[in-house]
């Protein structure tokens, strides 16, 4: 059974960080993880970062995907404010030239914001996902953040582009429920620490093709997101969707 770990966040600055790196590859391993998405530690450089730090992110993955390029894919982290001449070096940079899977979005920038449309026109040119940060928060938020609503508006107006919402336990079942109609949204089921019956509820309500494994690594541990799938009162069929063979399909290996 091949399992995918569609979200992580990695940065590889200094020999010791290297070091560290080749000690999650093996740890991954022990979990059976054959594959592991690198987004890029995308708070290094605050929320909004400049055209400098998300060059350097980006970096710091294309130098883990070389090292290690059987078990990392990369996903390009971009920041719909930076320029769009920007945006699209580094899309044929990473995508193009470094054959990064897909793109990822965090907080700079409001999913129903229009200065996303060059990047997600070029994401569907290119036949790549994007993975968009969502969490429904009471307190806490991040000026311009996403919430699964707005993962719905930009899914309707992209119908064509896979759109990956992250955090399947900070979306919760009413972020289930806001991109349920919308077949080209799949989840991630990173996001807190594993509570039971979420999961089960996703599989009931959009289905176990549209749900992926992720970890959040290394704010979260492989273990207890594994926990979570393994756990969960699923069919086994449903288990080796969600663990591997959707993220298989989506990026296209």
């Amino acid at each position: 059974m091949i399992i995918i770990d569609i979200h992580t966040h990695f940065y590889v600055r200094d020999k010791k960080k290297i070091e560290s790196i080749d000690k999650i590859v093996q740890l991954a391993k022990r979990f059976g993880i054959e594959k592991i998405c690198v987004l890029g530690d995308v708070t290094r450089y605050g929320y909004d970062p400049d055209e400098d730090g998300i060059r350097k992110i980006n970096d710091s993955t294309i130098s883990m995907v070389r090292k290690y390029p059987n078990v990392f894919i990369g996903f390009c982290f971009l920041n719909p404010k930076n320029s769009k001449k920007f945006i699209y070096q580094e899309i044929e940079r990473c995508v193009i030239k470094e054959g990064f899977k897909g793109i990822k979005l965090e907080v700079a920038v409001n999913a129903r914001d229009k200065r996303l449309n060059p990047i997600i026109n070029k994401a569907e040119e290119l036949n790549v996902v994007v993975l968009h940060h969502a969490w429904y928060k009471t307190v806490g938020k991040v000026f311009n953040e996403s919430d699964p609503s707005d993962i719905a508006v930009l899914a309707a107006r992209f119908p064509k582009v896979k759109i990956i919402m992250a955090h399947l336990t900070g979306c919760g079942i009413r972020g289930v429920l806001e991109i349920q109609s919308f077949p080209n949204v799949y989840v991630d089921t990173s996001g807190s620490q594993p509570f039971s019956g979420i999961v089960e509820y996703a599989v009931e309500k959009i289905g176990a093709r549209r749900l992926l494994f992720g970890s959040d690594m290394p704010y979260r541990d492989f273990s207890s997101q594994l926990g979570r799938i393994y756990g969960a009162k699923i069919k086994e069929s449903e288990r080796r969707l969600i663990l591997g063979l959707n993220a298989q399909y989506l990026l296209g290996f």
